[in-house]
């Protein structure tokens, strides 16, 4: 039954953004967006990051020291540490601000993010600075893993594809569905679709 079983709607922008994508005769059968404090799990990387980067600005703090203190610090000393000591910091804080804004990317990229679900396919669409687009056909879905939380909503990832490289290492990649409403019933409507193909 396309478009009856759809669930919340979308912003508009991002609704057309999403039906445009549709090719002749393919129709909505699921489609949602994430939740953005369905993804706040992302923020355990801040257990690591604020001790990180709070080192790191005590670190370069302390190397300009010899810049602070000029008059009592020999001018070899400040020349050398004090130049070298500031640089090696720099990539330190870098990394750190990264992983402080990374939770907070993947929740503002959450807003503009969108998952359907058609008689062929799998699709996300994310509308940025630029839209981008990322689709799976159903018969190239294998086993699904699903989380879920007691309001159901949650995450499928998806295995599609399955390779071993030239050690011998097995390298698996994953279509994810991630922090969505209603997220057993999109696994139901996916292993439905997939019978009725099979």
């Amino acid at each position: 039954m396309p478009d009856q079983q759809l669930s919340s709607a979308l912003p508009p922008t991002l609704e057309q953004s999403l039906r445009r994508e549709l090719i002749a005769g393919e129709h909505l059968l699921w489609r949602g967006q994430p939740r953005p404090n369905k993804l706040t799990r992302g923020f355990g990387i801040w257990l690591f990051a604020l001790p990180w980067t709070a080192f790191a600005l005590m670190w370069e703090a302390f190397a300009f020291l010899p810049w602070v203190t000029a008059l009592k610090t020999p001018d070899w000393l400040q020349w050398s540490f004090g130049i070298v000591f500031p640089l090696f910091g720099l990539p330190f804080i870098a990394v750190g601000l990264w992983m402080l804004w990374a939770p907070i990317h993947a929740l503002r990229r959450a807003g503009k993010t969108a998952y359907a679900l058609t008689e062929r396919r799998l699709l996300r669409v994310v509308e940025a600075r630029e839209i981008t687009v990322a689709s799976v056909l159903l018969h190239q879905i294998g086993p699904i893993d699903r989380r879920e939380d007691s309001q159901g909503f949650g995450d499928l990832r998806i295995q599609t594809h399955s390779t071993v490289d030239s050690e011998g290492d097995r390298t698996t990649e994953r279509f994810e569905v991630l922090g969505v409403p209603g997220v057993a019933r999109l696994e139901r409507l996916i292993l439905e679709n997939l019978a009725t193909k099979g």
